[in-house]
């Protein structure tokens, strides 16, 4: 008893993973190709820039993941393509950590997951998160995780998770993202 006591008082890690729809890009839509639940970002009218395609996972053919293949030809300019999805059931004043796996072919920049937290009229932008930016060396073939962590703000109404790569200077490589997940850490 004493020791269920001192469990109980003690504090505790705890985590929970919320509901990030198709997280491992195994659905595929019939018609687009494309993992459902997700969107796609693009330039207006230059959707050539960029091609998102579903890949099998090296080493586990049974498996999906999401590449993300900037165009050779992609002007040096400041943009990031991702995959983005909004995720339910994310509280305000909450911690959460979010992560992917990914791994790069040709990149100079390390891929990238993020979180924008977004008020009621979806406007202004209460919060924001993401991993940390990582210049390559080399690209990375086994499979390498990035997380950040974010504490959502008062009066977020839309958790927005994005998982991508930033253009400048990635041109004509590829990010491969899989296994994207959101994690409730609390303390007790």
């Amino acid at each position: 008893m004493k020791l269920l006591l001192a469990l109980l008082c003690s504090t505790v890690a705890a985590a929970s993973t919320t509901n990030v729809n198709n997280s491992g890009f195994e659905n595929i839509s019939e018609r687009t190709k494309l993992p459902v639940g997700w969107g796609y970002t693009s330039l207006p009218g230059q959707s050539d820039l960029v091609q998102y395609k579903v890949t099998t996972v090296p080493g586990d053919e049974s498996s999906k993941a999401l590449a993300i293949t900037v165009s050779s030809n992609h002007p040096d300019q400041r943009v990031a393509y991702n995959a983005f999805q909004d995720v339910p059931g994310i509280e305000s004043g909450k911690t959460y950590k979010v992560s992917a796996r990914v791994q790069t072919r040709g990149l100079e920049t390390m891929p990238m997951v993020a979180v924008q937290c977004i008020d009621q009229t979806g406007k202004k932008y209460l919060g924001f998160a993401r991993t940390p930016e990582r210049k390559l060396q080399q690209d990375i073939k086994e499979w390498q995780s990035v997380e950040t962590m974010v504490t959502v703000p008062a009066g977020t109404a839309k958790f927005r998770l994005r998982a991508g790569i930033p253009a400048q200077g990635n041109a004509g490589g590829t990010a491969i993202l899989d296994d994207i997940t959101v994690t409730e850490v609390e303390s007790k």
